[in-house]
């Protein structure tokens, strides 16, 4: 297995965490990701992850394919049930392609770790929508169950047209009309379709820079291999 401290690892890895931390910043400021961003760190991955698996054994190949096909299979699994974006799907296919496995159970399957702490920052995005919603939300003229107004304080934030014109890439409306009735439509799934209500406030579900959470994980990834080595 690849050694934390090989300088070809420690050398594929910085270029990883580089392409990911910055998609992860694209992804945080506006929610669309460059291509180059992909595009230009491969051509430095491709050979060195290259040389990191051809130096091992025949049954470390098999590994190392395994966990590719796994990536891959993942990445097409959610771009097609529209549960992530492309972004998120090339994220999970990059990780896989350019973080071949190494010692310990922690790497068995490097985009399974990444996508466990991924959940970290996950958990303090979510806190973050509780504490703005505690500050500002409201339920008043909405048909709302208490779990859904749980689930709607966890997931979603109440915002006024304002925001939601100067952050239209940030926030999906999740606020419908029926009638004299408002109601809270929640989605598992990405749609282009969007029925903006005419209201000055609403609830919106933030669309989750999952790029973001995921560069964050995978550098808590490589820190812990390095911690553990």
């Amino acid at each position: 297995m690849p050694a934390p401290y090989d300088p070809v690892s420690l050398l594929r890895r910085a270029v990883l965490l580089s392409a990911l931390l910055s998609a992860g910043y694209q992804d945080y400021k506006t929610r669309e990701i460059d291509d180059r961003t992909w595009i230009y760190p491969a051509i430095l991955l491709a050979p060195l992850t290259f040389i990191e698996v051809y130096n091992r054994d025949p049954m470390y190949l098999e590994l190392y394919l395994a966990s590719v096909l796994f990536g891959l299979a993942t990445a097409l699994m959610v771009l097609r049930l529209g549960l992530m974006g492309e972004a998120d799907a090339i994220a999970f296919a990059y990780i896989s392609l350019f973080e071949p496995p190494s010692d310990g159970l922690l790497a068995f399957l490097p985009l399974v770790s990444v996508v466990i702490f991924s959940f970290i920052p996950t958990l303090l995005y979510v806190s973050y929508n509780l504490y703005w919603n505690l500050r500002r939300g409201s339920f008043k003229g909405y048909e709302a169950s208490l779990p859904t107004k749980l689930l709607a304080f966890l997931t979603m934030r109440y915002i006024t047209r304002r925001q939601y014109e100067e952050k239209r890439y940030m926030y999906f409306p999740s606020t419908r009309k029926q009638g004299d009735r408002l109601v809270i439509e929640f989605s598992p799934t990405i749609t282009e379709s969007i029925d903006e209500p005419e209201l000055e406030e609403f609830w919106a579900t933030p669309l989750l820079p999952y790029v973001t959470f995921l560069s964050i994980g995978c550098l808590i990834y490589a820190v812990s291999l390095l911690a553990s080595a």
